[in-house]
């Protein structure tokens, strides 16, 4: 007998779990088929992609807050509006 009670997206989690089993196990075939250095290869590169790619993105986030940070000084806008309003008096 059908369960009436059942828990709404129990379906589609355990569709979703056994999808991403189904991939692990692929994956880890993929693993076992390689030779030795193509393996290390694949370490060393996606060691390099995890620790590079986070380092770049902080360090444009900081220096983008360190140029925002700057401006908001005021002394750049003080500057351009002095300079600005030279030509045009006339005393």
């Amino acid at each position: 007998m059908k369960d009436i009670n059942s828990a709404p997206g129990s379906n589609s989690f355990s569709a979703f779990w056994q999808d991403l089993c189904g991939y692990a196990r692929q994956g880890l075939d993929a693993l076992n088929a390689m030779p030795w250095p193509m393996l290390l290869a694949c370490a060393i590169g996606l060691a390099f992609i995890i620790t590079i790619l986070p380092l770049v993105l902080t360090l444009f986030v900081i220096f983008l807050l360190l140029k925002w940070a700057s401006n908001m000084g005021g002394s750049s806008w003080d500057k351009k509006t002095a300079t600005a309003e030279q030509p045009g008096k006339h005393e």
